[in-house]
């Protein structure tokens, strides 16, 4: 069975001013998650940040870790 995905284009015309007023009007909570997810839309729209991603990932299979003591000698 073949599955269909729809995707939906959404377009809104505001000036960068009516923008930070409309986020800095947001409650706090929902603030800090439309930033996480501004950014995590910006890392993905990024070639090198999935790569950079995609090598961390591998380093951590293979053990390749170190402690935060380790890297700068104290805690």
């Amino acid at each position: 069975m073949k599955t269909t995905r729809r995707c939906a284009k959404v377009t809104v015309e505001l000036n960068l001013e009516q923008l930070a007023q409309a986020i800095l009007s947001l409650p706090a909570q929902e603030r800090q998650q439309l930033w996480s997810l501004l950014a995590t839309l910006e890392e993905a729209n990024d070639p090198g940040a999935l790569k950079a991603l995609q090598e961390s990932e591998q380093d951590v299979q293979a053990g390749r870790l170190y402690t935060f003591a380790e890297v700068f000698g104290h805690e």
